[in-house]
This record gives C-alpha cells, structure tokens and sequence, in this order.
C-alpha cells in the first residue's frame, strides 16, 4: 500500500478540515454546517448535504461529476441528517496532487473532514482502490502510470463496522472472479486505512488534551 498522511483542522474557516495523502495524490476536504440553508432546499426531516469536488485544474466535467455522486452517495448513507431538520451540510473536496487515486483521497479525506468537525454519523467509512493488470496481478493503490497499463481500476467504499461495501466505482471491465478478488484485497486493505484513522484521531484528542 502507499503510504498514507493526514493533516486534520487544515483550513481555520470551516467546521472541519483535512488534507489528506495516499502516495503522490493530495485531497483537501472541508466541512460546514448543519447550518443555516436556503429556503428550496429547506427540509423538514433531514439536513440537506451538499457535496462540491473540484479537480486541480480546469473545470469540472462529467467524469468529475462522476466522481462527485460517488462521494455523495457514499456520505449520505452515513451520515445522521435526520437529527438536524431544516439545515444545511456542506462538504467542498479540492483535488491538489493528482497520481491516480483522487477517488480515494478525496473521500478518505472527506471522512476524516466530518470527524474533524464533529458531524454524528452511523460509522466512519475508508475507501481503497486498485487495479487488475494484463496478467491477472491485483495492485492495491496503484499509480497514474499503473492505472494506464491496467485493464481495470476499481474503487471500494467500506464502513467502519463490518466493512460492508457503501459504494464503488469501476473503470474497465472486470469478471465476477476477479471483481470478489478485488473486492477481497480491498476488504483487506480498508482495515489498515481505518487503524490509520484511528491513529489520527487519537493523535488529536491527546494533543488537545495535553
């Protein structure tokens, strides 16, 4: 695996904050709110979430939308918007480093954002991704360069409980053996992600108290 680095309470302006690493590719997330909301989107039994990802450079295109309802998806299903009606949620995602795994950083760095900033959720939730080569191999978070080489790249989300799948995104085409195959060593994987996160937020909560 790559390595990982985070860098919790990153922006002072934001509810919750964090610039999140894996290898060469560099996410920063943000979060804000429950907080005030305008009137259309005003709900009465939830929070309305809002999710807004922008890449390094250039404007956001289909496969950046893409890459936004997959985070979407995965942190409306964690999150507890029932318990602040009337409100508003807000995560922002600014890709700065890309080598292949933005998908990842980008909601790895969303988790540890909501954490950051205190948000109730149902559990935490760690993605990982990897790709299949042309001779079968399985590389758990792969570069830009070995992505390019693959024949398929896919991305898992799991919860922090079970490590139920929330969400995945595929690229290429995958059979049904090496789909469980890669969903396995993802599986895997994602227990080390969630030791990490687990490592950072007890770095913070000591830090703090001290």
């Amino acid at each position: 695996m790559a390595k990982h680095a985070c860098q919790l309470n990153f922006l002072c302006r934001s509810d919750g904050s964090a610039l999140y690493s894996i290898g060469n590719t560099v996410a920063l997330a943000s979060v804000n709110g429950p907080g005030e909301v305008k009137m259309f989107h005003r709900h009465y039994n939830r929070s309305h979430l809002e999710v807004c990802y922008s890449p390094a450079t250039g404007q956001c295109m289909i496969a950046e939308r893409a890459l936004e309802s997959v985070i979407l998806h995965t942190v409306e299903q964690v999150i507890l918007l029932h318990l602040h009606p009337r409100t508003a949620t807000n995560v922002t995602i600014q890709e700065m480093q890309s080598d292949g795994l933005t998908l990842s950083a980008s909601i790895n760095a969303t988790c540890m954002a909501l954490l950051d900033a205190g948000v109730q959720m149902k559990s935490t939730f760690a993605a990982v991704t990897c790709c299949l080569t042309s001779a079968g191999t399985i590389i758990i978070e792969p570069t830009e360069a070995e992505i390019k080489e693959s024949v398929a790249v896919a991305t898992f989300v799991f919860d922090g409980h079970a490590l139920n799948v929330l969400s995945a995104h595929q690229e290429g085409c995958l059979n049904t053996e090496n789909f469980n195959a890669c969903l396995k060593k993802c599986q895997t994987a994602a227990k080390d992600v969630l030791n990490f996160y687990r490592r950072i937020m007890e770095e913070k909560y000591s830090s703090d108290i001290s």
